[in-house]
């Protein structure tokens, strides 16, 4: 078998035309949807004094502040894993809020990806309405910075020194500004987020503990560096790049520790509950090898999350504030482009944080003396 077949049949090399079919659909799909087309122009391409950002009023989008302590909780120890998600991660915002409300700080924040831009922020002592504040009042330059004169150069060198479209250098100065270059190992909560060394072909986690010297600006550059669209970061002489590519739902560092009484799982990409959905009867049905090719695609994020959750049990309270179809293809970039969605988002989290922490309001009763 001569090598470029070797290299066709080769197992991931399937997989990735599986998602490449994906890909095409929703792309034919996007380029059907004018606006976005006209957001992703604004967004990459800005025209000075015709492309205004629109403005948000920050103030507005979370609800009056009210005190419902979640009494059952008092004295435990409460760890928050969250999914990465892109844009949609914003929701950590509303469920911050629903956090402060009942009094809740936890114990350690792990999260991934898009996850881990408002975790970060959380952990380093922000009050949901600060994050909110900040957020809102982003423009696209502010954290999009895509390096279009040095593509001639890359392609003329066969693409050396390319490592990602986007530099990732816009959101870390953005981050550090606001924190001024907080270290990691100095955020109030402790911190950590899933990363993926490409040197060394592993993964590894970030944060309070392990990376103590590096700024949460830094750390959310590597969080959400993205495989050739967002380029790796280096740290420690190595390159590094978002760990979600390779687990989306980190619950590892929770697992290992085993003292958290209570793990809340922020679920911003995956489908609800971790349960894919049935589509029995796939192969009979048109175009059904693209449902079973979206279900290929994340089955082993569904996979390691569902062996996770089953780990920690009656521990675990997942919070799903976001539908996972919001998510599919150019609709991730889409909401992190277009920020008019993000209120939206944010309110979901709040409710859907609200209703989980519901159970919890009550004082948990106490044994009757024999």
């Amino acid at each position: 078998m001569g090598p470029d077949l070797d290299t066709r049949l080769d197992l991931y090399a399937i997989k990735r035309e599986f998602a490449r079919v994906n890909d095409l659909i929703d792309l034919t799909t996007a380029t059907a949807d004018l606006a976005f087309l006209r957001r992703a122009r604004r967004a990459l391409l800005p025209i000075p004094l015709v492309d205004r950002p629109p403005v948000v009023d920050a103030a507005s989008v979370l609800p009056p502040f009210r005190s419902r302590p979640a009494k059952a909780l008092e004295g435990q120890r409460v760890a928050v894993v969250a999914t990465g998600g892109g844009g949609a991660a914003v929701a950590t915002i509303g469920i911050a809020r629903a956090f402060e409300e009942a009094g809740i700080e936890p114990a350690l924040i792990v999260s991934c990806s898009g996850g881990a831009i408002w975790g970060a922020m959380w952990a380093a002592g922000l009050s949901a309405q600060e994050m909110a504040d900040f957020s809102l009042g982003w423009r696209p330059e502010d954290y999009l910075d895509i390096r279009w004169l040095h593509l001639p150069r890359f392609a003329l060198s066969a693409l050396r020194g390319f490592t990602g479209l986007v530099t990732g250098e816009a959101i870390e100065c953005l981050v550090d500004e606001r924190l001024r270059s907080m270290p990691v190992g100095d955020t109030p909560i402790p911190f950590e987020s899933i990363v993926y060394n490409m040197d060394l072909g592993r993964v590894e986690y970030f944060g309070t503990r392990q990376t103590p010297e590096v700024t949460i600006g830094h750390l959310v550059r590597v969080a959400i560096a993205l495989p050739v669209f967002v380029e790796s970061v280096p740290v420690r002489d190595h390159l590094y790049v978002d760990g979600g590519i390779i687990e989306l739902w980190p619950a590892e560092p929770v697992l290992e520790d085993g003292s958290f009484d209570r793990v809340f799982g922020l679920n911003f990409m995956l489908p609800a509950g971790f349960q894919a959905p049935d589509i029995t009867g796939w192969g009979t049905s048109r175009l059904g090898i693209l449902q079973a090719s979206r279900q290929l695609e994340q089955g082993y994020h569904l996979e390691m999350a569902r062996r996770a959750q089953r780990r920690l049990g009656d521990r675990l309270t997942l919070i799903d504030p976001v539908d996972a179809d919001e998510l599919r293809g150019v609709r991730f970039y889409d909401l992190f482009i277009d920020r008019s969605h993000w209120p939206r988002i944010i309110r979901q989290g709040y409710d859907a944080a609200t209703a989980a922490l519901k159970p919890f309001r009550r004082a948990r009763r106490r044994p009757r003396a024999a």
